[in-house]
């Protein structure tokens, strides 16, 4: 009787060490799903050196997935070439439909930001990836590179993104003939704007985006050797005039394939390729309105270039419809 009862206690010794062992098992396995703070992705990503935010360790396995897909995504490439980083951290984990996961990640660096569908919390299986964020900047002697990609959410959710790349040389040495035949020397720049929605296999998928509001524009062009007569006179006439009738105005003699449109308060620009519009003429304007084919107006009479301008705008019905005084 003795034997039995001494055997008994070891079992429930045996039980009670295992259930413990288990119970500490289940605790650490629970803490696990609360190491990456839960919330809403923010609507404006950005990075930078400044940026202090706490990185959470990265699970072993999801970082090696991740490093392994890390260009295996949608959309414009990086135009630098640089070493993509091996050190990341988890910034914050948002919910999603069907139990998926949308995390947050950023290198230690500080110099990239990454969106991560998942197949749901705890698990290591990347459904897709997106690159939101990026500050890099790198400079080789007189040459200095930048790019930034900054992550918008939208209203509807979409992420919005826009890409700027630039390049430039020091002007340090040049003179001002070398800059203006070979401004492409000297200065380079391009920006992509694109946009994704999470769609419901948990891809980023890209769908079309507009980014232009309504504007209207006037460019006025000519050869930077041969300014026509009255140019001045007439130019300053036209540029009030578009003021007044809030139509976006610039003057350009070179580099027609990038014109810059900036509207009054500088919240909004517009680059523009001309150059199909005066491979004919000498000097001009080219008219431009969203959702209108551009229109190019030789340089001449006053009159007939405001009544033409008039016309495409269709300021004479703006006009028309003002009530008399």
């Amino acid at each position: 009787m003795q034997t039995k009862t001494i055997y008994l206690l070891l079992i429930s010794l045996l039980l009670c060490a295992t259930g413990c062992h288990n119970k500490h098992r289940d605790d650490a396995v629970g803490n696990e799903e609360y190491d990456y703070p839960v919330g809403l992705i923010p609507d404006t990503i950005q990075t930078g050196f400044s940026d202090e935010s706490v990185l959470y360790t990265m699970e072993e396995t999801l970082l090696e997935n991740f490093l392994r897909q890390s260009d295996q995504y949608q959309g414009q490439k990086l135009t630098m070439r640089t070493a993509f980083p091996e050190e990341w951290g988890v910034l914050c984990v948002e919910r999603l439909p069907q139990g998926r996961e949308l995390m947050l990640v950023q290198s230690k660096s500080r110099e990239w930001k990454y969106l991560l569908v998942t197949s749901g919390y705890g698990t290591q299986r990347i459904l897709d990836i997106l690159p939101a964020a990026v500050n890099l900047a790198k400079q080789d002697g007189d040459l200095l590179e930048t790019e930034k990609w900054t992550t918008y959410r939208q209203p509807d959710g979409a992420f919005r993104i826009i890409k700027e790349y630039d390049w430039t040389r020091s002007l340090t040495g040049a003179t001002k003939q070398q800059v203006l035949e070979h401004p492409e020397k000297y200065h380079r720049q391009h920006t992509y704007t694109e946009q994704f929605i999470i769609n419901d296999m948990g891809h980023f998928e890209a769908v079309e985006v507009d980014t232009l509001p309504d504007y209207k524009a006037v460019v006025f062009f000519y050869n930077f050797n041969d300014k026509p007569e009255l140019w001045d006179e007439y130019m300053e006439m036209l540029q009030s005039y578009c003021e007044e009738n809030n139509i976006l105005f610039e003057e350009v003699y070179q580099e027609y394939n990038r014109v810059i449109l900036h509207n009054y308060d500088m919240s909004f620009s517009l680059e523009a390729d001309i150059t199909p519009y005066t491979e004919s003429l000498e000097q001009g304007l080219v008219l431009l309105c969203k959702g209108q084919e551009p229109k190019t107006i030789p340089f001449g009479n006053f009159e007939y270039m405001r009544m033409i301008i008039n016309r495409y705008f269709h300021l004479d019905k703006q006009e028309s419809s003002r009530p008399a005084i």
